[in-house]
């Protein structure tokens, strides 16, 4: 797998600024990063064609994002991890063995 670091997306980061700055009250951070699928989107756009081949869809790569949620905050609103760092933790992820391409959903995520 050869998942390449994208250029820092600053017009993303910026609006994701805007959207926090312009809500008030609790989930706020979580509305900023999620909304629209920007930076989701953005990701998939340089993505998507090895994750393809990985057998992970848009669903399954949103499921993926979901669980950095924190990552994606700690970058575009606290500045406290750098982009390349995030990107990396979401390719460790991604990386074989690591449980990014188990299957999930439904009664089996109850049972586990």
């Amino acid at each position: 797998m050869a998942l390449s670091i994208p250029p820092e997306p600053h017009d993303i980061k910026e609006r994701i600024i805007k959207r926090r700055g312009a809500c008030s009250g609790e989930g706020c951070d979580r509305f900023a990063v999620w909304f629209g699928n920007e930076l989701a989107s953005y990701l998939w756009s340089y993505w998507s064609r090895e994750l393809r081949r990985m057998g992970i869809t848009w669903q399954g790569f949103l499921e993926l994002l979901g669980r950095h949620t924190q990552e994606l905050i700690d970058w575009a609103i606290r500045g406290s991890i750098t982009w390349d760092s995030l990107v990396n933790s979401l390719i460790n992820e991604l990386k074989p063995g690591s449980g990014a391409r188990e299957a999930r959903g439904g009664i089996l995520d109850f049972l586990r």
